[in-house]
């Protein structure tokens, strides 16, 4: 989740968007081996497991798919409605899915944080309902859930949730995780400092003046990686060490913030940037490197829950049980992410998801504890 300013104005918008999936909340979505770190010049991998056993379609599910398909065609649901930070940027996904399905057309409202919250909470009181999908990170997700704000429903392709990354599936079994973004440190190539390989590394005097990070003193990534850090007594000096360093702090909706310092050159290294929005400023022609540490990186799921009222429920239904598919896994990766169905096709440029050793884990149902208990440490460095 990244955003950059005059070498990538034109994506910036969208990405903005996009990036205040990781504000809405995150967490670690699958648990991490001992794996050899990789960095994005390293080779994209194959397809395996479940997800990528076909090259493209539909999967096991293919019948149950086209059946729910009839059925919302006939029913005259020919459109989807999503709301969420990425849904004005998910353009991939929706010709792909639209190819499978094109009699039904998905749509993208981005709206994200508080704004998205009035606008559901508008429609559950008016009775008026036009968005059919909520998407975005596990906070707001979980407290939308304890509302009753979703339709109990179990995609029809996933028939098994052992199948999925860890914490895929909400408490309540009414949403469920459909995409992981994976984040790395963002280096300008035209820079000679050094690439961090650990967060300790952060701490030493070499990155004083030359960090760009997110703002940890409120619900977003940053919060979340100080939470999922918080479990590594080796990390406990980073914070601190960060704030002695004069990390340059860019508020936790500028999810693109850091980037963009480091494109323009700024900065000499923004942390934890997703790999996705990573590839979009270095297809804009920023002059930007993007390496994963040795351990402890940081990934965020987002979610998918279908609305009660939603007009077009049938098809939503579909759209989220597509999610699932190789074909939607595919799409995923070709933006930069994964699928969270284990084995999924790996973005190019990235190893599968299960070699990259990643943060400890945080359960679902433990994500706002811990966050707001981040939150509240770091606000002894960074005020707020």
């Amino acid at each position: 989740m990244k955003m950059r300013k005059p070498l990538i104005a034109g994506a910036t918008v969208g990405l903005a968007a996009v990036m205040a999936t990781a504000c809405s909340s995150s967490s670690s979505s699958s648990s991490a081996p001992a794996a050899a770190p990789s960095s994005a010049a390293a080779p994209g991998s194959a397809a395996s497991g479940a997800a990528g056993s076909a090259a493209s379609g539909l999967g096991p599910q293919a019948a149950a798919l086209q059946d729910l398909y009839n059925k919302a065609v006939a029913a005259g649901q020919t459109s989807v409605v999503i709301y969420g930070p990425a849904a004005g940027s998910d353009q991939k996904l929706y010709a792909a899915f639209q190819k499978d399905f094109p009699k039904i057309t998905v749509s993208g409202v981005p709206v994200v944080g508080p704004p998205m919250n009035a606008k559901l909470s508008a429609e559950v009181s008016s009775g008026k309902h036009i968005g059919d999908i909520a998407y975005t990170g596990s906070t707001d997700m979980l407290i939308w859930s304890q509302k009753g704000w979703f339709t109990q429903y179990t995609p029809v392709t996933v028939t098994d949730s052992a199948t999925l990354n860890d914490d895929s599936v909400s408490p309540n079994k009414d949403f469920y995780g459909v995409t992981t973004s994976v984040s790395g440190m963002v280096t300008n190539t035209n820079s000679n400092l050094p690439v961090p390989q650990n967060w300790s590394d952060l701490t030493n005097p070499v990155y004083k003046d030359k960090i760009a990070m997110l703002d940890p003193t409120g619900i977003g990534q940053m919060a979340d990686i100080f939470a999922h850090l918080s479990l590594v007594p080796a990390y406990a000096k980073v914070e601190p060490g960060l704030k002695a360093n004069n990390a340059q702090v860019f508020p936790a909706t500028s999810l693109t913030g850091p980037l963009t310092a480091v494109a323009q050159g700024a900065k000499g290294v923004a942390l934890a940037q997703g790999y996705n929005f990573y590839l979009q400023a270095k297809a804009s022609g920023a002059p930007v490197t993007f390496t994963l540490l040795k351990a402890n990186n940081y990934d965020v799921d987002l979610y998918q829950g279908i609305l009660k009222g939603a007009p077009h429920e049938l098809a939503a239904e579909l759209y989220e049980s597509w999610m699932f598919t190789p074909d939607a896994a595919a799409a995923i990766a070709a933006d930069g992410g994964y699928s969270t169905v284990k084995g999924a096709v790996a973005p190019q440029g990235l190893p599968p998801l299960s070699s990259i050793p990643l943060q400890p884990t945080i359960p679902l149902d433990q994500i706002v504890k811990a966050d707001n208990a981040a939150i509240t440490s770091a606000k002894q460095y960074w005020g707020g």
